[in-house]
């Protein structure tokens, strides 16, 4: 997938005009160490491991460590709990009277 870790955006294929660079920052995208086989390949960027970047080469880009998820996410995980708790809580109230 080209990531830009720059921009913090995801660029389709269709979008990045045959080269393996960012339309907005002009950098190199971030891709995995693993690829899997049945992927194209970007346009223009290596097609085989032998054309591959070597780890010195200062051109290449270095994968970026992983983000955890973002705060908003873990905002709507914990608001989702605390509602499943207090809707259990009422299932609960409200079962003896109703049964």
């Amino acid at each position: 997938m080209p990531w830009c870790d720059e921009c913090s955006k995801f660029w389709n294929l269709p979008e990045l005009g045959g080269e393996a660079k960012c339309p907005a920052c002009g950098r190199g995208f971030v891709t995995s160490t693993a690829r899997p086989s049945v992927a194209p390949a970007l346009p223009g960027g290596p097609t085989s491991p032998a054309e591959e970047p070597s780890p010195t080469d200062p051109s290449a880009t270095v994968p970026a460590k992983a983000k955890g998820a973002p705060w908003h996410f873990k905002l709507l995980v914990v608001g989702v709990t605390v509602y499943m708790i207090y809707r259990i809580y009422w299932l609960i109230e409200w079962l003896p009277k109703h049964v």
